[in-house]
């Protein structure tokens, strides 16, 4: 261990088992893919040894091209599984790719809820002990299904699978957690000595008792938070991870001076930040890659995916995806910001407003039942209500600019390509199907261009 950090040091590789079917999800996609809090479990797991500290990690699957081997290439080296003799056969796979480092963490990819803290805490725990092999025990008031601890004076003493307990065994609460931290000179002779089961299986769980027989020392170290360790196997246990960790994820941004007015009905996923002094309102989702500013006002009912918003905006109930609004951005209820959106500073969106792969100028006014889409919109634009950007000819798509300072006039038509010079306007109901000079006017369906347009009144 690094005495600064507390981290785990270059020497440790991190091995994480994901080649199991997982049939009992009854889905065509890999149980480790399954979200939780918008999050692939696989993906949860690396995120967790990498705010551990774990440099290296190999992730077991069982082809190199399946899906969950692409979807983890850029983050962790692969190792390939080809049949499936066993986890302990699955962590031989890894020691190619493991390199030379001198001990080993191993843990599985169905994890979701596993912390940072534990992470560090049980290789800080091995570091320090001398032993060859430090296990995670965990007590269950429900253990079925899990292999129970058994202890000799407070020392480990053997390891009981669930088919093979009697009425005492059957009893035991403190369970094998399935997280391993060893000595990779100890682990590689040991699991190639493990003599294979009548299919040929070689199981992971009986290095413990390899240990026992040896005179080597080995550790259980006993989570504090069970649930940290409970593995997701069926539908009913994703459902029961995932409110886990959206429960951990708001006590995270309340204790960060986030307000939540009713936080069982706001959803916020793994990977979203918020700022502090913003209030999220009842129903509202942070989905996807998701950073909420400060002092900002999200909701009711809004939903904001893969969305960046600066401070001080206020979102009501709408659609936001893929955009980013600068600071002091107000959008009135039932809009949708598209992908590809950016709004500057001080704009405002009123209701029913649509903005599609638009850039939209500071300050600009954009009224409701508005279109907007792949247009280039300047600074103090007032957009009347009705208006549409018709940008799509059938064949392709094509863009709509306006000026600074245009004045759009309620129920406006703009055929693009077509460019509002700054300071014009259109009239109320005006078909605009050619460019409009700076600081002149169009009117009529087709628009007539007047050149010299009276002043703006003031309101």
């Amino acid at each position: 261990m690094t005495e600064a950090s507390g981290q785990p040091s270059g020497e440790w590789v991190a091995i994480v088992l994901c080649a199991g079917r997982g049939a009992r999800m009854r889905s065509q996609l890999p149980k480790v893919l399954h979200t939780v809090a918008g999050r692939p479990m696989v993906h949860l797991v690396l995120d967790s040894l990498e705010a551990a500290g774990f440099a290296n990690a190999v992730v077991v699957t069982a082809a190199a091209d399946d899906a969950v081997a692409e979807s983890v290439r850029e983050r962790a080296a692969v190792a390939v599984q080809g049949e499936p003799l066993g986890t302990g056969h699955a962590v031989l796979a890894a020691r190619d790719a493991a390199g030379g480092a001198s001990r080993v963490l191993v843990l599985y990819g169905d994890l979701p809820l596993l912390t940072p803290r534990t992470l560090t805490e049980l290789s800080s725990r091995h570091d320090d002990s001398g032993a060859v092999l430090t296990f995670l025990s965990a007590y269950l008031d429900d253990p079925t299904g899990y292999g129970r601890i058994l202890r000799e004076n407070g020392q480990v003493g053997g390891i009981v699978e669930e088919s093979e307990t009697d009425e005492r065994t059957s009893r035991i609460h403190e369970v094998n957690a399935g997280l391993y931290a060893t000595e990779a000179r100890w682990l590689w002779p040991t699991l190639e000595g493990i003599k294979p089961g009548p299919r040929g299986e070689i199981y992971l769980t009986d290095i413990i008792g390899a240990a026992v027989a040896s005179t080597e020392r080995l550790q259980a170290y006993q989570i504090t938070e069970s649930s940290e360790v409970q593995q997701v196997n069926t539908r009913t246990e994703l459902a029961l991870a995932e409110r886990a960790m959206r429960e951990r994820i708001r006590a995270r941004l309340m204790a960060d001076g986030v307000t939540l007015t009713d936080p069982d009905t706001t959803y916020v996923d793994a990977l979203v930040r918020v700022g502090p002094d913003t209030t999220l309102l009842p129903g509202v989702h942070l989905l996807g890659d998701t950073e909420v500013g400060a002092g900002c006002r999200i909701g009711p009912n809004a939903i904001l995916r893969d969305t960046v918003t600066g401070d001080g905006c206020t979102v009501g109930g709408s659609t936001i995806e893929g955009a980013r609004l600068a600071d002091r951005v107000s959008v009135g209820p039932y809009c949708h910001v598209r992908p590809g959106t950016e709004l500057q500073h001080d704009v405002h969106l009123g209701n029913y407003a649509e903005i599609k792969a638009s850039r939209v100028g500071a300050r600009t006014r954009i009224g409701h039942f508005s279109y907007v889409g792949d247009a280039d919109v300047g600074a103090d634009v007032n957009i009347g209500a009705g208006t549409v950007t018709a940008n799509y000819d059938g064949n392709s798509k094509h863009r709509t600019r306006i000026g600074d300072g245009a004045f759009i006039g309620s129920d406006s038509m703009l055929i693009a390509p077509v460019t509002i010079g700054a300071g014009a306007r259109t009239a109320a109901g005006s078909i605009v199907t050619k460019d409009v000079p700076p600081n002149a006017s169009a009117v009529g369906a087709p628009a007539r261009i007047r050149r010299d347009r009276p002043p703006r009144e003031e309101a």
